[in-house]
């Protein structure tokens, strides 16, 4: 038989488990989410710097107005952290 020491300590081992469980699910949603926003991030930019370099290429847009334009571009986004 059990007595009730031994029923706190394994309830208590419980809990401990389930929080443990709670934890690493939430480190994943936030990882999932913090790399589908950086996924998001960059898909934009090269978009944006994708059609600058169609206006380019199609003439409707100089030379000057394309480097001025692209170094805005780079200075809107913040740097790429390494992995």
């Amino acid at each position: 038989m059990m007595d009730g020491v031994d029923m706190t300590g394994m309830t208590v081992a419980m809990m401990i488990g389930a929080l443990a469980v709670l934890a690493a699910v939430a480190a994943a949603v936030y990882v999932g989410v913090r790399l589908t926003r950086r996924r998001q991030d960059v898909q934009e930019a090269s978009s944006a710097k994708a059609v600058l370099d169609r206006r380019l290429a199609s003439g409707e847009i100089e030379p000057d107005e394309y480097y001025e334009r692209e170094s805005a571009l780079r200075s809107s986004q913040p740097p790429l952290r390494a992995r």
